[in-house]
């Protein structure tokens, strides 16, 4: 017999990736526009990371492992799936966890990020509902973006506020800088789209306009290198970016 039951409800504090369904797959830029992708790409980077997945999960980042797993694959989608792994590392605890019917003996929880609600059953529904719009209005201010992502209780938090694209732009100039170290940082600049277009080589460029531009391609590589570097180690701490 199928199981029916349908998973819990999840909130992601950032854009989660969505991958469609067998007959009507979504393309990549839908699980690419998302933070958590790049986490789990830079984090495919870190050597040290990496080690630990060719040891079967054992050494200095074994807790780490337990909860990211085997990195190795090339499928996102497979690694993000696996045992609802995304959800379990990036979303808030389950709805049904956080919101509840309160029993007899429960105790009551006061804070500033619960709101406890006490409402009449032999009312009508519809007058219920309106009421309980006006309070939730009344006392949740709707904040969104990075105000809620701050004080979400999800196992790992994304830090600030991502630049997806500035994350996608760096890795592709990192991965470029490891592939031919030896390669000019202004060359790498002027060939990887979307690196300061602006600064772009025209055949028309006289000398002292090449002059500048190649100081400042190569200015502008070495600090997403840098940047890179600096994110791919917070992935061993469990943090990103």
């Amino acid at each position: 017999m199928k199981n029916t039951r349908k998973k819990p409800l999840r909130h992601f504090p950032y854009k989660h990736p969505t991958f469609g369904t067998e007959k009507n797959p979504k393309s990549e830029k839908h699980w690419k526009s998302s933070v958590y992708y790049w986490w789990w790409a830079y984090l495919k980077r870190n050597e040290e990371y990496l080690e630990c997945c060719n040891r079967g999960g054992k050494g200095k980042l074994s807790s780490l492992y337990k909860d990211f797993g085997d990195v190795r694959c090339d499928s996102f989608k497979a690694w993000w799936s696996e045992g609802d792994r995304g959800a379990e590392l990036f979303a808030d605890p389950p709805a049904e966890e956080s919101i509840r019917i309160l029993k007899k003996d429960d105790q009551y929880t006061f804070s500033e990020d619960v709101l406890n609600i006490s409402f009449p059953m032999n009312l009508p529904k519809r007058f219920l509902e309106t009421r309980f719009k006006e309070i939730l209005s009344e006392h949740h201010k709707g904040k969104r973006g990075h105000q809620i992502a701050k004080r979400s209780s999800a196992k790992y938090k994304v830090s600030g506020q991502p630049n997806v694209p500035s994350l996608e732009i760096s890795l592709k100039v990192y991965d470029a800088h490891l592939a031919e170290p030896t390669k000019p940082l202004w060359k790498i600049g002027n060939d990887t789209p979307n690196v300061i277009r602006t600064q772009k080589i025209k055949a028309s460029d006289d000398v002292h306009t090449v002059i500048g531009k190649k100081r400042a391609l190569a200015i502008t590589v070495s600090r997403y290198i840098k940047r890179v570097r600096e994110n791919i180690s917070n992935t061993s701490l469990g943090a990103f970016p």
